[in-house]
């Protein structure tokens, strides 16, 4: 994927030893940390704060603090210059703790941003020794910073929330393009995948991903067979059904549901090969999930099917390129009982006829913006059907 700098316009020199922020004069950090652990579409939205701080402070050394799960993220990230790793099966161990925040504490970091903000975080946010201390502003936590993150309430995705923040150190970025950089190993791997499986690159070549560790994000399994069916009997598409580790059960009860035969990918070692997958594809398909961010992070477009979650903060702001299904449930304090919500009528009521319409739409609106792939592919399948 191409890496494109962040629109912004630095109030001083980068060269400079002090810079203007929104309402005070401070010191260019020599050492930033950005905290954002938990899942991969958290850390993958993070990316873009990643590149706007580079740009803005191009001689200053940034470092990530990531879990185990999700650093292959930042491997590769251009703009980093060290990722710290968090082994979360640790955690009930208090000296791996302790020692870990000894070692971030020895770095001198002298700006933290905290984006997560739960109680471990804003933890080693105070302990890490920096000077400016940037998090949320939230309960009692807001106490253990000196630089507060405020929530104006407005539904935004998340990328642009990440970088709103920023405005208090005087950058204004607006680029929400993710970045994810695959390796030459996976790109191989991938290249050698659908080979072997004859998958003919003349044809869409679809993603569906019918997984999720959230029960409520699941979409039912059987109405994903029907839709994969149906890609496969109308356009001739090539069907990849991608998974994570713990999931293979998931794609292979898919797959005896199908009357076609679909791709099941192989298990990947690591995110790389995941990626490389997606980006052979041309279009991606599924629940709110990591897979989700990863195929944007590719470039490709989406169509998301969300159960109670809020489409405008995890899907992408392009709305000809990502799609999305949400059904509203009249269900009380939906946000708070969703984990033990056991009808979630908000799935129920997505058909897979409703689906088939959004989908159809996207095709037509990657028609209208001339994406040159996948229309050419389209038109060779109205010949081919003549």
């Amino acid at each position: 994927m191409d890496q494109i700098s962040a629109e912004i316009e630095p109030t001083v020199k980068s060269s400079d030893a002090r810079f203007q922020s929104k309402d005070r004069v401070m010191a260019v950090p020599r050492k930033i940390l950005i905290i954002q652990l938990r899942r991969i579409g958290d850390v993958l939205l993070s990316t873009p704060v990643i590149r706007a701080l580079k740009t803005r402070f191009p001689k200053s050394c940034i470092a990530f603090l990531v879990e185990r799960e999700s650093a292959d993220i930042l491997t590769l990230n251009p703009y980093l210059d060290e990722v710290i790793v968090l082994e979360r099966e640790r955690y009930r161990n208090p000296f791996y703790s302790l020692r870990k925040i000894w070692q971030i504490r020895r770095r001198g970091f002298d700006l933290v941003i905290d984006f997560l903000g739960n109680p471990r975080t804003a933890y080693i946010t105070f302990l890490s020794g920096a000077g400016r201390r940037m998090g949320y502003d939230v309960h009692w936590r807001r106490f253990y910073y000196n630089l507060l993150i405020k929530d104006d309430g407005r539904p935004k995705y998340s990328a642009t929330h990440k970088l709103e923040a920023l405005k208090s150190l005087g950058i204004d970025a607006s680029d929400l393009r993710p970045d994810f950089l695959i390796s030459e190993e996976a790109r191989l791997f991938s290249q050698s995948l659908f080979q072997e499986a004859g998958v003919d690159p003349g044809k869409l070549i679809i993603s569906l991903s019918p997984t999720s560790r959230r029960h409520f994000r699941r979409w039912h399994l059987e109405r994903f067979a029907r839709l994969a069916d149906w890609l496969i009997s109308r356009f001739q598409a090539t069907v990849v059904l991608v998974w994570g580790p713990g999931e293979r059960g998931v794609v292979e009860k898919v797959g005896g549901l199908m009357e076609q035969k679909p791709l099941i990918s192989p298990e990947t070692e690591d995110l790389f090969r995941l990626g490389a997958i997606l980006q052979k594809c041309d279009l991606h398909i599924g629940n709110d999930n990591g897979t989700k961010h990863v195929a944007v992070a590719m470039g490709k477009p989406t169509l998301t099917i969300y159960g109670p979650q809020d489409p405008v903060n995890w899907t992408y702001p392009e709305p000809a390129r990502h799609k999305f299904l949400k059904k509203k449930a009249d269900c009380p304090d939906c946000d708070r009982m969703k984990h033990r919500c056991e009808e979630l009528s908000c799935l129920d009521e997505i058909t897979l006829e409703d689906v088939q319409g959004v989908f159809l739409q996207l095709l037509r609106d990657l028609e209208k913006g001339k994406e040159r792939e996948v229309v050419e592919k389209i038109e060779r399948l109205a010949v081919d059907q003549r």
